[in-house]
């Protein structure tokens, strides 16, 4: 349990209170507490099994620090990717999961 609680404290900022005001302090942690439990919902449906125990930190800078640009057509939206990601097979992997995810909703 220790190591959930560090894992919150150190990638999603639970224990940063920036503002003298509750309520701005408790909107942070609410953003943070969505954040981890998104996070923590691919982890389960989305991600191979040796990537499930991975930390935030690994998972951000393996799948969310990624240049890119998204370009706007008449008809779609494409996300262009570098295509010196080192990570980019398992990027899509997990991209297409979640689309299928979609699809089923």
């Amino acid at each position: 349990m220790e190591n959930y609680i560090k894992e919150a404290k150190n990638g999603f900022y639970f224990d940063k209170t920036d503002s003298p005001r509750f309520i701005e302090n408790h909107a942070r942690m609410m953003i943070s507490v969505i954040a981890y439990n998104i996070i923590n919902f691919m982890r389960t449906i989305c991600f191979e099994k040796n990537w499930k125990n991975l930390q935030i930190n690994t998972i951000r800078l393996r799948l969310f620090k990624v240049a890119g640009k998204l370009v706007n057509t008449a008809r779609r939206l494409y996300l262009k990717l570098s295509s010196s990601h080192v990570y980019q097979a398992e990027f899509y992997a997990v991209f297409r999961r979640i689309q299928r995810i979609r699809c089923y909703i």
